[in-house]
């Protein structure tokens, strides 16, 4: 499978250590050549096994040195080559290398079975309403997993014997094919490595080959096709680690009374058996339960405090509208489709606060207003009176007032579990703001090389430096000009690269990781994120932070024009704007993007910064029928939504909302507005001045559903798509967090035999 970059980690923990090659001590050679014992890969093929089949990294590796005899020689290529401590070598009679095999899951350790079970104490960083609330969440996905895993064991031949693929520190093994994160059950070859997820064997093995298929399959050594049968399933985690969680998962809800919609449990009672017997399946293959159909996984979690709600269901289907909608068509829309989009998709863009309105009690009229155009999503007694905080968006968006009221997780989790956005204000009264100054930037970082975006035409303006654009940040006149002599309004792209930001600015990473709201979902330690649980074996996800800078959009031409166009992410965020330029005449904007009047009545009566426009939209079946209308058709592997090539504007908004009904979320993003976007909500931003927000993504127990559906989404997308990798790792994710609950609750259980 495709390796990520090894990342050097601390904690000693599973796979043995890369040491010196038993090869390498004579005496020992000696004694496996008389025996003829089999023994572990424990080097690269190249250092080990120069004359067997090598591994597709060693071969590239091979190559990479042949081509740059001066490369250095430091890294390891033990940690990225795909035999490392997985493929079993002996000598023959006359003492020659050969293959003996590959690891079988009957041959895990104490070692590797400890990442993979939880410890018999409670989990750090976890209580026992934290568990029972994240196995109340997340526990039917798990289940969805575990019934996945089973089925995917009844492809597997019984002449066929499943290997162990031990996992490596540092290492993110993916499918050759869709760049999707290995979980478990998987298909290798046994020459070469190459490796398939679990949706990519299957759809080959059910459809033959097609020139145009999305997902091609590499070659492998001299030019051969890999053919599904002739491929050997692997599985990651070892022995029945994963049956057995889902056992504790199942006692766990039952002893604690948590609520389920288990899709592995028949109305019976009866569960789908494990697998059992040499090769590790059995007869379950005639026993299972038949798998539901995709669309009975997008129910809501049944909640150990709430029942199910419809809100996330009304979400998914209007992103599916909404992505029909702004598929490429004819040229009769060419003139009215980006307009028409943005005024319908009023979508979460990063934009929308309200922090003077903070002053008072929420009016009860809006409070009633929410009861009836929520369909009773919040209960008036989960208000918190001692938790400042009111309503925008005619009673639709809540906005918390006091970022470090320790008690905004209990308003914030009501408002989130129906998948709506939250806006908290008054960040920028917490942070630094000499840290956050234009200035500060162009003098720390002037003369770094950067790419700068034209958000008028999405074009790149290549090896500029990075003081032209913070330069011409509040001064028009200093501003780069394009070929008709115009200031343009620019972006930074992808500034500061990558995962940088924690070692380019580590005062900024801490001044920001410090004070951000609702730390219980956001820190990367937070009990109510989920990412949290993976263990530090693992390569860590990258959730930020990232910087989005970007010149505002002022002019009567710039108002069909997004600063950043619609667009969905696979994970929760939240996005906090940090620093506003010196406001000018944005008053025409805010009207037609159909802002509420006490978000007005900030700026005009406030005198607050606003930084951004933003939008959130709902309803996605509407949108979908508006589309077939319209007769748009999309390639398979791109998609208009995550492709980010449509920016919404107002007639769409309007002719969304006067025909099919369709409204969201007009949100104006004022400075120190922190905006919680959840995951899978299309949102566009439209910057109004130039703003500097800096984002940060988590995972929390009511989206983690979304994340694995948007994960599958993406696999669909081209190879040059910004979101086809699968970064996120949502099925380790999901695994660790479920194996930690329930081993806290374990933990608890004696609570359970007091009076």
């Amino acid at each position: 499978p495709v390796l990520s970059p090894a990342v050097v980690l601390s904690n000693p923990v599973l796979s043995p250590a890369v040491g010196q090659s038993v090869l390498k001590d004579q005496s020992k050679v000696r004694r496996l050549k008389q025996s003829g014992e089999s023994f572990l890969q424990d080097g690269s093929c190249i250092n080990v096994a120069p004359h067997l089949h090598k591994c597709r990294e060693c071969r590239l590796e091979r190559y990479r040195k042949y081509r740059d005899e001066d490369t250095d020689g430091d890294d390891d290529p033990n940690v990225a080559c795909r035999f490392f401590h997985f493929r079993r070598l002996a000598f023959t009679r006359k003492g020659i290398l050969r293959v003996e095999g590959f690891l079988s899951p009957q041959q895990s350790d104490a070692m590797a079975m400890g990442l993979w079970l939880p410890a018999p104490a409670v989990q750090e960083g976890l209580d026992l309403d934290t568990s029972k609330y994240i196995l109340a969440n997340v526990g039917d996905q798990f289940c969805q997993l575990v019934m996945s895993e089973k089925e995917a064991m009844m492809l597997v031949e019984p002449h066929q014997k499943v290997a162990w693929k031990r996992a490596v520190r540092g290492v993110r093994e993916m499918c050759d094919v869709c760049e999707t994160t290995l979980f478990n059950i998987h298909w290798v070859c046994r020459k070469c490595g190459f490796g398939v997820c679990l949706d990519c064997y299957r759809l080959r093995r059910n459809r033959p080959r097609e020139e145009d298929e999305v997902f091609a399959w590499l070659k492998c050594a001299k030019g051969q096709p890999h053919e599904p049968q002739n491929l050997m399933p692997t599985q990651i985690i070892p022995g029945a680690a994963l049956y057995n969680i889902g056992d504790m998962v199942h006692s766990a809800r039952g002893k604690w009374g948590i609520k389920a919609n288990c899709p592995c449990t028949s109305r019976h009672g009866k569960t789908l058996g494990r697998p059992s017997g040499p090769n590790g399946i059995s007869q379950v293959r005639h026993a299972a339960v038949r798998p539901r159909p995709h669309a009975d996984l997008q129910r809501p979690v049944m909640h150990a405090t709430s029942g199910p709600t419809q809100a996330q269901g009304r979400l998914w289907r209007a992103v599916s509208e909404l992505r029909s909608l702004v598929s490429p068509q004819g040229d009769k829309l060419k003139g009215s489709l980006p307009d028409f989009l943005d005024h319908i998709i009023a979508s979460v863009v990063e934009t929308k606060k309200a922090e003077g309105r903070r002053g008072g009690p929420p009016e009860g009229g809006e409070l009633g207003l929410l009861g009836a155009r929520r369909e009773g999503v919040m209960g008036l007694s989960v208000l918190d009176p001692h938790t400042s905080h009111s309503w925008l968006c005619d009673g639709r968006l809540l906005c918390l007032q006091d970022p470090s009221n320790g008690n905004n997780w209990k308003i914030f989790r009501e408002c989130w579990k129906q998948g709506q956005p939250v806006l908290v204000s008054g960040i920028h009264k917490r942070l630094k703001g000499n840290l956050w100054q234009p200035d500060a930037f162009s003098k720390e970082f002037g003369d770094q090389d950067v790419d700068l975006v034209n958000c008028r035409n999405c074009s790149i303006i290549s090896d500029v430096k990075v003081r032209d654009f913070w330069d011409g940040f509040q001064v028009i006149s200093r501003r780069l000009k394009g070929s008709d002599g115009q200031p343009m309004v620019l972006k930074l792209k992808d500034w500061p690269p990558g995962e940088d930001f924690r070692d380019m600015m580590p005062t900024r990473f801490d001044d920001l990781m410090d004070n951000l709201p609702l730390p219980e979902y956001t820190k990367r330690d937070g009990r109510l994120n989920l990412a949290a649980r993976l263990p530090n074996f693992f390569v860590r996800p990258d959730l930020g932070p990232k910087m989005y800078n970007a010149y505002g959009l002022i002019s009567t031409e710039d108002s069909k024009v997004g600063t950043t166009n619609l667009h969905l992410d696979v994970s929760d965020a939240v996005n906090v704007m940090v620093y506003v330029g010196i406001p000018q005449e944005v008053m025409t904007t805010i009207e037609e993007g159909a802002v509420d009047e006490k978000t007005k009545r900030r700026v005009y009566e406030k005198k607050e910064k606003p930084g951004a426009l933003a939008h959130l939209r709902e309803m996605k079946e509407k949108l979908c029928q508006l589309g077939e209308e319209q007769g748009q058709e999309n390639p398979p592997d791109h998609d208009p939504i995550h492709d980010q090539s449509w920016y919404l504007d107002q007639v769409l908004r309007r002719r969304l909302l006067e025909d099919y009904g369709v409204q969201g979320w007009a949100i104006v993003q004022f400075l120190g507005d922190a905006v919680f976007i959840p995951a899978g909500a299309p949102h566009q931003v439209h910057n109004l001045y130039s703003c500097i927000k800096v984002a940060e993504d988590f995972v929390s127990p009511e989206h983690v559903k979304h994340c694995f559906r948007l994960t599958q989404e993406f696999r669909h997308l081209s190879t040059t798509h910004s979101n086809h990798e699968d970064k996120l790792q949502v099925k380790n994710i999901i695994y660790h967090a479920v194996k930690d609950a329930v081993g806290t609750l374990k933990a608890h259980e004696p609570q359970l035999a007091r009076p």
